[in-house]
């Protein structure tokens, strides 16, 4: 059985930046939610409490009904329970399904407990959970595992500074009934695995504090395990995220300059480059995306329809880890969709294929647009873009497979004009195969997260999966170094 557990979001409205990030849950736990579905697939998650810093307060109910819609998307069951921040329980169950008196989960017995809060921020357990404990084992010859608010402990095992009143009853209560494993929060460092005659014990940290991280507890046979993962990027990495969207985009949601550029240090990243489609600041949204800029090029471009010097004015005062540049569109003819004036500027630019004539067919032939691909990346490899964004997605966008024999000439174009290659997992998998290739080619990579909500900025952590599997130790190694101050706002 595979647990994701998380605790402690202690959202507030207002909450100034320091060690809570508060005012940071909704996206955190978006973030979280997103990388749960797509890759860890729990087969439950488990919310552990304090999911409001002050939940007695008016705005509780609003609070609570906003990470609630977030929960909601969770793909896997979900267990919530309440902490000693989030106020009532009977208006915190009205968001929040009330558990039931233990859950059935792929042959485990989850048995959730709301212990009353004691002096110190400590708790208790009640006589009656007690009995309800030993209640669940009743019939039952699978693995229990109990659910709380606090780190339950021995005590005396661990650093943590609170636990139950009655700790040593609630583990001998565990000890009788044969219970594995004891998961909390509360404890905002959280607790490694204790493993004891009572069972093992484990704390996730704190979802508000950095590095903003929440546990993957696996139970396999007689084996437990348990491995933080962290939202926030490891920061000593100094990653850079060349790709990432504004208010200018017609595919973006919500996503906003001065709150994106804010974000990279947040999520531990060296900082950021907005690189902006360059058609959408050219084309209207219906002329863009009936793929007029492709047939056409910038020269078919309405002028009062252009928003480039718009989005050159809104990026023009950023800090020196932010960058400003373009996702580089290129026609049919393999020119940019960027006017003369603009390139000359000198921007950071990525390019990128987003659109073949050959795929729009209704029946395509493969080995034409395989050729129109490898002219378009000819163009764009010699245009003096620092990266290939996003290569080969094209084709699974429109269904189709990456065409055989296309690796291999893309890696020598990127390899001969000393162009990056672009890792992105943004609606994507990255093909393995090209990017060891492109690692055996000496071609450098870069990071893109192909941001378009604020949560998705910096999500890498899919990406240095990628690039471990492929045997990089310190992906530092492989990287392009981001552009220099002097590059980034030049005009």
């Amino acid at each position: 059985m595979k647990i994701a557990a998380l605790a402690d979001f202690h959202y507030a409205m207002g909450t100034p930046p320091g060690a809570r990030r508060s005012d940071l849950a909704p996206l955190l736990l978006r973030r979280a939610v997103a990388r749960l579905n797509r890759f860890v697939k729990p087969d439950v998650t488990v919310l552990l409490g304090d999911l409001l810093d002050r939940g007695s307060e008016p705005d509780g109910g609003e609070l609570r009904g906003r990470l609630a819609k977030i929960i909601a998307t969770v793909e896997s069951p979900t267990i919530v329970l309440p902490g000693n921040h989030d106020g009532d329980a009977e208006a915190f169950y009205r968001d929040f399904e009330r558990p039931a008196s233990w859950t059935d989960i792929a042959g485990v017995r989850l048995v959730g407990f709301d212990d009353p809060e004691e002096p110190r921020c400590w708790a208790r357990r009640t006589s009656a959970d007690l009995e309800r404990l030993r209640a669940a084992r009743a019939g039952w010859d699978g693995d229990i595992v109990c659910l709380q608010h606090l780190s339950l402990h021995p005590p005396g095992s661990a650093e943590c500074p609170y636990n139950l009143t009655n700790a040593d009853a609630a583990i001998d209560a565990m000890r009788e009934v044969g219970a594995r494993l004891s998961i909390g929060g509360h404890y905002h460092r959280g607790m490694d695995i204790i493993k004891g005659e009572g069972g093992a014990f484990v704390g996730t940290p704190a979802l508000c504090e950095t590095p903003f991280a929440f546990l993957v507890i696996d139970i396999e046979g007689d084996r437990i395990t348990s491995e933080r993962r962290e939202l926030a990027m490891p920061r000593e990495l100094g990653l850079f995220d060349h790709h990432v969207h504004t208010q200018f985009s017609y595919c973006g949601s919500g996503m906003d300059i001065a709150t994106a550029a804010g974000l990279a240090s947040d999520l531990g990243l060296s900082g950021l480059c907005f690189s902006e489609h360059s058609g959408q600041l050219y084309f209207a949204r219906r002329e863009y995306w009936r793929g007029d800029w492709y047939s056409s090029g910038v020269a078919g471009a309405s002028p009062d329809c252009a928003r480039v010097d718009e989005y050159l004015a809104a990026t023009e005062s950023l800090d020196d880890n932010v960058a400003a540049g373009f996702e580089i569109d290129f026609d049919r003819n393999g020119r940019p969709v960027l006017g003369e004036d603009v390139l000359a500027l000198g921007r950071p630019a990525i390019g990128t294929i987003h659109h073949l004539d050959e795929l729009a067919k209704p029946e395509p032939d493969l080995a034409r647009a395989a050729d129109e691909f490898l002219a378009l990346a000819t163009a764009i490899t010699g245009s003096g873009v620092r990266a290939l964004a996003h290569p080969f997605r094209v084709f699974p966008r429109k269904g189709q497979p990456v065409p055989d024999g296309l690796f291999e000439p893309v890696v020598r174009m990127l390899r001969e004009n000393g162009v990056a290659a672009e890792i992105n997992f943004h609606t994507n998998e990255p093909p393995r195969e090209f990017f060891r290739l492109c690692l055996e080619a000496g071609v450098r990579i870069t990071l893109g997260s192909d941001a378009h909500e604020h949560r998705e900025i910096g999500e890498f952590w899919p990406h240095l999966r990628l690039l471990e599997e492929l045997g990089v130790s310190d992906p530092r190694d492989v990287i392009l170094p981001h552009p220099p101050p002097n590059e980034r706002h030049s005009s």
